[in-house]
C-alpha cells in the first residue's frame, strides 16, 4: 500500500462497482398467500398416455411377457411396430437372458422374434439358449416350430437330442422325468420322420435311451422306429 501512495496510484480507483438492479415494486396493498384449501378441485387425466411412442410401448410388453401371457392385442402391436422398423427390432429390449423367460407364457412372441432375426449373427445366440435351460414341453414345441418354419441347422438338431437325452437321464423325480421321457420321444420320432436329423449320428444314444426308458410307451414307439430307419440306413 505504502508503495501505491507513493506512486501517487489511488488503491480506490481499481475498486470494481457490483451493480444490483433495483427491486421492482408491488402494485397494490395486499399479497394473497396460494392456500392448499384452494387446489382441492384437482382431478387426474387418467386417460393420458404417458408412454405414447413405440419403442417404450414395445419395452413393456416385452417385460410383461417375462412374467406373464400377453394379450392377443398386445402381440398385434409388437407385430405391427416391428414388422419393418430395425431399429425397434434391435433396441425393444428382447435379449437372450430374457428368452428363458418368455418361452414358457408367450412361444409366439418367441417365434416371431428368431423369424425376424434369422439371416443375423443373433439368430445361433438365440438357438444356443435352449442347450441352456430346462427341457420341456413349451421348448420342445417351439424348437420343431422353429425348425418347420426357419429349418435349423442339422448340426443344432443333433446337439439338441443329445441334450434332451441326458437332461432326461438326469431328472430326480420320476413323475417328471416320465412326462418329459414322453415329449422328447415323441419330438425325436418327429424329427426321424421328416429326416431333420441322421439315425447314424444318435444311433448308439438312442438304443440306450430307449433301454433305460422302456416301460414308457412313447419309448417303445421311439425303438421301433429307430430300428427301423437304421435298417433303412437313413
Amino acid at each position: 500500500m505504502d508503495k501505491i501512495k507513493k506512486l501517487n496510484l489511488d488503491s480506490e480507483q481499481f475498486q470494481i462497482d457490483h451493480l444490483r438492479p433495483i427491486p421492482s415494486l408491488l402494485n397494490g396493498s395486499r399479497l394473497y398467500w396460494n392456500e392448499i384449501s384452494m387446489l382441492n378441485n384437482l382431478q387426474w387425466n387418467y386417460t393420458l398416455q404417458i408412454n405414447s411412442d413405440k419403442l417404450s410401448q414395445v419395452k413393456e410388453i416385452i417385460q410383461k411377457a417375462c412374467r406373464t401371457q400377453v394379450s392377443d392385442q398386445e402381440y398385434k402391436l409388437i407385430q405391427d411396430f416391428l414388422e419393418n422398423d430395425e431399429y425397434l427390432l434391435k433396441n425393444c429390449g428382447f435379449t437372450t437372458s430374457r428368452l428363458p423367460d418368455i418361452i414358457e407364457n408367450n412361444a409366439n412372441i418367441v417365434l416371431f422374434f428368431l423369424q425376424k432375426n434369422v439371416k443375423s449373427q443373433d439368430f445361433q445366440d438365440y438357438l444356443d439358449v435352449f442347450i441352456t435351460i430346462d427341457v420341456t414341453p413349451a421348448t420342445i414345441e417351439l424348437i420343431a416350430m422353429i425348425n418347420y418354419q426357419m429349418k435349423i441347422p442339422p448340426d443344432f438338431l443333433t446337439y439338441y437330442v443329445h441334450y434332451c437325452i441326458q437332461y432326461c437321464n438326469n431328472i430326480k423325480e420320476k413323475q417328471t422325468q416320465t412326462k418329459i421321457v414322453k415329449y422328447v420321444s415323441i419330438f425325436i420320432r418327429h424329427f426321424l420322420k421328416t429326416k431333420a436329423i441322421a439315425i447314424k449320428d444318435l444311433l448308439t444314444e438312442l438304443q440306450a435311451f430307449c433301454i433305460e426308458f422302456t416301460r414308457v410307451n412313447e419309448v417303445s414307439q421311439l425303438f421301433k422306429s429307430v430300428k427301423a430307419f437304421n435298417e433303412l440306413g437313413v
